[in-house]
């Protein structure tokens, strides 16, 4: 889960700590080394060039968390929100949220 440090209004959520469900924090980074495995090195997609990026910067498992912690950021969000999640066009570079 990402650390949370919020006062007021203002929501800050921060680095993948290892507080909250372990099964569910093992589940999103499970998840994300699923996704790097299908990372194409010759793909131009916005995303599959981040998660490149990240392969080179932080290793397999490095990377894994970073994906894992963005997933569980986004999700965080809709969560409290009461929104849906809708993916916007490859150009575009943040996520769409609707109601």
């Amino acid at each position: 889960m990402p650390e949370q440090n919020s006062s007021g209004q203002k929501v800050r959520l921060g680095k993948m700590c290892k507080r909250g469900d372990a099964y569910l924090r093992s589940l999103a980074i499970q998840g994300a080394h699923a996704v790097l495995r299908q990372v194409r090195p010759d793909s131009e997609h916005p995303d599959d060039h981040r998660l490149r990026r990240w392969l080179s910067r932080h290793g397999q498992k490095g990377a894994a968390v970073r994906l894992a912690n963005r997933n569980l950021r986004i999700v965080w969000v809709l969560l409290q929100n009461d929104q849906t999640y809708r993916r916007q066009p490859a150009g575009c570079q943040e996520a769409t949220m609707s109601h």
